[in-house]
C-alpha cells in the first residue's frame, strides 16, 4: 500500500510511524542479520516498541524539542531508539564518534545543546566507555543515569541501551504504558545529520519533517521502491543521510540491514550475499568498492541465480568496474549526487542498454524538483562544457548548520547552496564531478578533510611536519597519503607513523570509514607557492609519481 506526495504533505515521522503500525501491523518492516541469526522488527513492532520507549523518555523529562544524541550502531534497537525520540516529540542527532578522546561527539552535543545521549554502557570502544570520563554521573539507575559535563552544559541524561544478544535487555526491559506526541509540525526540526565530512571538522544538518518526507518522496519516485514486496538491503548507517530510513518511512517497504552489534561472519561478502539470496532483496544499496568486491567474487553469484532489480550507489563518481555487475548480479545500477544538506540532488541509471553511454565521473541528470548549475568564480553560469563550481537549488536545503556560522558562506542569498565540488554539465545535461575545489579528500563514500588528520599526527615521534593529500584509488576514488618531513636524526619509519595513527584514532571505526593512511611518503622539502605557503596541489601530485600512481 503506497501513498502519493500530497498525502505525506503537512505530516510528521509521528504521522507516518503510526500509519505503518496501524496498517498491516504483522508486515516485516526491519529485518536484521548477524551472526547470531534474524531478527524481524514488524510495522506494529515498530510502532508498540518506540511509543513504550517514548514514554520512558517523558519520564525522563524529555520534552517536544529536545536534542537526542544516539551513539549506537545499525541495530533493532536503532531503530526503537530513534523512532522513539520522534514519537517524543524530540530531535534525533546521530552520535557518531571517530576520535579516539570522543573530542567529535562531545562537540556536536555541545552545538546541539542536548540533553540526553542514549548508549550501550556494555559496549567496548562504545561512545560511553570512551567519554564517561568527561561526565560526573549524579545519580544512576538500571535503565539511565542523571549526568552532568562541564564540555556539555545541557546534557542531563544517560539513556542505557544495551545491545548485546541474545538478551536483547533494552528491547525486553521498555515499559507497558506508551506516548506517542502529538504537538510537532511538519515545519519543525526532526534529526541532525552529521556531513560525511565526518573527521573532527563535521558539520551538524538540520532537517525538518517535510524536508525528509520529501526526500523520501524522491527517493520513492527514482528507485521504485514503492511497497511490502520491494524489499531493500543498505550497509548505510542509520544516523546518516544515506542511511535515513525513507523508504519505510514513505513507502511502507521492508529495509534489511546487519545488525552491527553482533556483526556478521567473518567472510563478510560471501555473508552479504547470502543475506541478499535468503531475504529476496530486489533492490541493493552499496558503495563502489563493495560491489566491486562482490563482483570479483564470482564463487559468490555465478552459480547462485540470483539477480537484483538495481543497485543503489553514491558517494563518490561510478567506476567504470562496476558495470560488469550489470546483466550479472543486477538488471541496473542507479548512482546517486547526493549530499546531507540536500539529499538526492542528481540521478543516472544505467543498464544493458545503456551502459555504453559511461564515462569517467558521471554522477546523473538533476532530479525532479532540484537545480543544478556550473559556474565561475564570479557566479555567472559556465558556457558550454567549462569547467566550474557546482551549486544547487533545493526545496530541501537545510536552513543552515547548528553552531557554526562559519560555514554559512556556502547559502547563497537566492537559495543556491555551494557544493565545494568542481565538475561540468554536458550538451545532454549530465552532471561530471571531477573532484573538491577544497582540501577535501574522496574516501570512498566519505569526505576527509585532511587538516583535522593532520593535526592528530602532529604528535608523532620523529616527525617535523606532515601534510595529508589525496592519491588515486581504483576503488576508493582517492586513498590517503601522509607526506612526511622527519626530524633530524630521526629514523621513523613508515611503520612507526601508521602504528601511531591507529593509535590516534577509535579502534571501532568501520573498515568503511577507516582514515588511517595508506601511504606514507617522505620528503626532505615540501612544495610552496610564491607567497612561501604549502603547494598541496604539487604535493599531492608528486605523492602520486613517487608511488607511480
Amino acid at each position: 500500500m503506497a501513498e502519493s506526495k500530497h498525502s505525506c504533505i503537512g505530516q510528521t515521522f509521528c504521522d507516518r510511524i503510526c500509519f505503518w503500525g496501524e496498517t498491516e501491523p504483522d508486515t516485516p518492516a526491519f529485518i536484521f542479520r548477524s551472526k547470531n541469526g534474524r531478527y524481524v522488527l514488524s510495522r506494529g513492532d515498530v510502532l508498540d516498541l518506540s511509543s513504550r520507549f517514548a514514554f520512558r523518555l517523558t519520564e525522563l523529562g524529555v520534552q517536544p524539542g529536545d536534542v537526542v544524541c544516539i551513539a549506537l550502531p545499525n541495530c533493532p534497537e536503532r531503530i526503537i531508539v530513534d523512532f522513539g525520540v520522534h514519537l517524543a516529540g524530540a530531535v534525533t542527532m546521530n552520535g557518531q564518534i571517530l576520535s579516539s578522546d570522543g573530542q567529535d561527539i562531545i562537540e556536536s552535543m555541545c552545538k546541539s545543546k542536548c540533553k540526553m545521549l542514549v548508549a550501550d554502557p556494555d559496549q567496548e570502544n562504545g561512545a560511553w566507555s570512551i567519554c564517561k570520563q568527561r561526565f560526573q554521573v549524579v545519580s544512576d539507575s538500571k535503565h539511565a543515569s542523571v549526568i552532568k559535563s562541564k564540555d556539555v552544559p545541557s546534557l542531563v541524561h544517560l539513556a542505557n541501551c544495551r545491545t548485546r544478544k541474545p538478551e536483547s535487555e533494552f528491547l525486553t526491559s521498555l515499559p507497558s504504558n506508551t506516548f506517542i506526541s502529538r504537538s510537532r509540525k511538519s515545519s519543525d526540526i526532526a534529526s541532525i545529520f552529521a556531513t560525511s565530512g565526518s573527521t573532527g571538522y563535521s558539520k551538524l544538518v538540520q532537517h525538518t519533517h517535510k524536508a525528509l518526507l520529501l526526500i523520501a518522496h524522491r527517493l520513492r519516485a527514482i528507485t521504485g521502491i514503492s511497497g511490502k514486496e520491494d524489499v531493500s538491503f543498505t550497509t548505510a548507517p542509520l544516523g546518516w543521510i544515506g542511511g535515513f530510513p525513507a523508504y519505510f518511512l514513505y513507502s511502507g517497504s521492508p529495509t534489511v540491514m546487519i545488525d552491527d552489534a553482533v556483526g556478521g561472519e567473518a567472510d563478510m561478502l560471501r555473508f552479504v550475499w547470502n543475506i541478499i539470496c535468503d531475504e529476496n532483496v530486489s533492490f541493493g544499496g552499496f558503495a563502489s568498492f563493495q560491489l566491486i568486491g562482490i563482483l570479483r567474487r564470482r564463487d559468490l553469484w555465478e552459480s547462485a541465480g540470483k539477480k537484483l532489480k538495481k543497485v543503489l550507489t553514491g558517494g563518490q563518481p561510478l567506476k567504470k568496474d562496476c558495470l560488469e555487475a550489470i546483466g550479472h548480479l543486477t538488471d541496473s545500477i542507479l548512482n546517486f549526487y547526493a549530499s546531507t544538506e540536500i539529499g538526492a540532488m542528481g540521478v543516472v541509471d544505467l543498464n544493458e542498454s545503456s551502459k555504453h553511454d559511461f564515462k569517467e565521473n558521471m554522477t546523473g541528470y538533476p532530479v525532479q524538483g532540484v537545480e543544478i548549475r556550473v559556474v565561475d568564480s564570479e557566479l555567472n553560469e559556465a558556457d558550454g562544457e567549462t569547467r566550474g563550481e557546482i551549486i544547487v537549488r533545493s526545496e530541501t536545503l537545510t536552513d543552515g548548520y547548528i553552531g557554526d556560522t562559519g560555514n554559512m558562506a556556502s547559502f547563497l542569498t537566492d537559495g543556491w547552496f555551494r557544493m565545494d565540488d568542481v565538475g561540468y554539465v554536458d550538451a545532454k545535461g549530465l552532471l561530471s564531478v571531477e573532484g573538491r575545489s577544497s582540501d577535501a579528500i574522496m574516501h570512498g563514500a566519505y569526505i576527509l578533510y585532511p587538516t583535522w588528520l593532520e593535526e592528530k599526527l602532529d604528535k608523532c615521534p620523529g616527525v617535523e611536519q606532515l601534510f595529508i593529500v589525496p592519491v588515486p584509488d581504483k576503488v576508493l576514488h582517492q586513498e590517503i597519503c601522509a607526506c612526511v618531513k622527519r626530524n633530524d636524526g630521526s629514523q621513523s619509519s613508515e611503520e612507526d607513523i601508521l602504528n601511531f595513527a591507529k593509535a590516534a584514532i577509535t579502534v571501532n571505526i568501520p573498515s568503511t570509514m577507516n582514515v588511517v593512511p595508506k601511504y606514507v611518503v617522505f620528503f626532505e622539502t615540501f612544495p610552496v607557492t610564491k607567497t612561501l605557503k604549502l603547494n598541496r596541489k604539487e604535493l599531492a601530485k608528486l605523492a602520486r609519481e613517487r608511488l607511480q600512481l
